[in-house]
């Protein structure tokens, strides 16, 4: 994807650390101190208990795909056609909606093994995308 005029996310109190830590090559999560859910996007209190008491833990970045669209058309100017947008299934049990590159978009397909890597937008923000991995590399 082109970062020149590419759409940015804009980090709140809430999502700071996680931008934070992406920009260090990181990816986390919330953990919630109750329940021991997974969550994403982060959010005031759990989505499964409704606790407040939860905290970031990092995730080891490998997952698979749970669903997936292939991209024809961009939603504003700056994206690269075409592209792939999935739900992205944590080991750790948390999903998250990412872009699957570093192959042809017609070889992505549902269970796909995936690892976490990183595309620098700027200076500041690092995005983190999805590649396969292992024998789900085309």
């Amino acid at each position: 994807m082109s970062s020149a005029a590419r759409p940015r996310p804009s980090p709140s109190e809430l999502t700071r650390p996680f931008w934070d830590a992406a920009a260090s090559g990181r990816l986390v999560r919330p953990l919630c101190s109750s329940c021991g859910s997974s969550f994403f996007a982060p959010q005031i209190c759990c989505p499964r208990c409704l606790s407040e008491d939860w905290d970031w833990a990092e995730s080891s970045g490998l997952g698979s795909i749970y669903s997936y669209t292939v991209c024809h058309r961009a939603p504003e100017p700056g994206f690269e056609l075409p592209y792939v947008l999935a739900v992205i299934d944590l080991d750790e049990g948390w999903s998250m909606l990412s872009n699957v590159v570093g192959c042809d978009p017609e070889t992505v397909r549902i269970g796909m093994t995936v690892a976490v890597a990183w595309q620098r937008l700027d200076a500041e923000l690092v995005l983190p995308v999805f590649e396969p991995v292992g024998g789900d590399r085309p």
